[in-house]
């Protein structure tokens, strides 16, 4: 069934691992977008998740303009720190009480990374969790934050919806083994991560639907199908987000291309996990439709 239509959908790219050249913008590992959309029942600013830390968002914020008192509601896109981290200091700065924050039931797994891919973690094993320490759930509770965590698609105003999860079911076949070598620790036990909690959105504008991922732990394949599968909406205008195609072979890279083209999908903003074959390769079949992400990045559609 069609969510209804946005009349227009402004990203600001709050926190991105890319700065570009000469940019007064700080980058920060992860992501952070705010969304703000109008439709004909209003407008609302959407915070998709909060990078690594609140100060590089916070900073980016004011260079843009943006007020955090004026954000409505926050999604998170999945656990790892690096979209989690900065909630209780973005929440401070938003000084409100009662702020949805959207999100999986299982955002507060916790998950161990045993071999640390990237500087600084160099110990045999890091915690990937950012909803701990001064991010815990009370914590969270006690900023204002409230959570409404269901792994249903679910409605945020007209023309917005969450996927939900992305079960197995709903993966194509080589997007069904985790991008990420995780371990979840459940009751006293570590048994192979296979993030259920990653999560995105979907807008639908007057040219078809843009798509917000924060890692694509799912696989971005999957998720654009499920998004287009409960909206029923086959136009896909824009995707924007990371694509954790960081360390995957170049046959997965190349077929991830090829259904996306297949999908029909008009336009590409990645960055983050994306890496650099997988944007390499999306820069040479997408051309001019292919755009990096760096902090302080505005995108529009009317």
């Amino acid at each position: 069934m069609s969510p209804g239509e946005v009349d227009s959908l402004k990203i600001y790219t709050l926190s991105e691992d890319y700065t570009g050249y000469d940019s007064p913008f700080w980058a920060s590992f992860g992501i952070s977008f705010l969304l703000h959309i109008k439709s004909g029942e209003g407008e609302k600013k959407i915070l998709f998740d909060t990078a690594t830390d609140s100060e590089p968002v916070l900073h980016n914020m004011k260079l843009l303009e943006i007020d955090p008192h004026d954000i409505d509601l926050i999604f998170l896109s999945h656990s790892h720190f690096d979209h989690t981290g900065g909630i209780a200091g973005i929440l401070k700065e938003i000084g409100k009480d009662e702020v949805p924050i959207i999100a999986h039931p299982e955002i507060f797994n916790i998950s161990i990374m045993p071999e640390p891919y990237t500087e600084p973690y160099r110990s045999s094993i890091f915690l990937n969790q950012g909803l701990s320490g001064k991010n815990s759930k009370v914590n969270i509770e006690e900023l204002g934050g409230r959570w409404y965590l269901t792994a249903d698609p679910m409605n945020l105003m007209t023309g917005v919806m969450t996927t939900g999860e992305i079960k197995s079911g709903d993966k194509v076949d080589y997007e069904r083994v985790p991008n990420i070598d995780l371990l979840d620790l459940k009751d006293g036990k570590l048994i192979p991560s296979v993030i259920r909690d990653d999560i995105s959105l979907s807008v639908n504008t007057q040219k078809g639907l843009i798509i917000i991922t924060g890692c694509s732990h799912a696989g971005i394949v999957s998720i654009v199908k499920k998004a287009i599968k409960i909206t029923g909406i086959k136009n896909v205008e824009g995707i924007v987000g990371g694509f954790h195609l960081l360390s995957a072979k170049s046959g997965t890279i190349d077929q991830t291309i090829k259904d996306l083209k297949n999908l029909n999908v008009n336009r590409i903003y990645s960055g983050h996990c994306t890496g650099f074959e997988a944007e390499y390769k999306f820069r040479n079949i997408f051309s001019k439709d292919f755009e990096r992400l760096s902090s302080g990045k505005i995108i529009t559609f009317k």
